[in-house]
């Protein structure tokens, strides 16, 4: 049920980590396009998501926006 409602939710933010870029091209094309209310895509089975993570939540803060989890999202 929950992955059908997360789904269901709308993704408006995909850097296309999962094409492996590099970990400053997922940044940029993360932080280039969050804002309020953004649901972004990442894929944590890519070392280069996982290298961007500290930076787009770096990001997401200094926007003054606070990142959460789908989960959460849905409740």
């Amino acid at each position: 049920e929950v992955r059908e409602r997360i789904a269901g939710a709308g993704i408006d933010v995909d850097p296309l980590d999962y094409d492996d870029p590099g970990a400053d091209v997922v940044v940029q094309r993360t932080l280039a396009t969050v804002a309020a209310g953004s649901i972004v895509s990442l894929h944590c089975g890519h070392a280069g998501t996982v290298d961007a993570m500290p930076a787009i939540l770096d990001g997401i803060e200094r926007k003054g926006l606070q990142a959460g989890t789908a989960s959460a999202l849905l409740r």
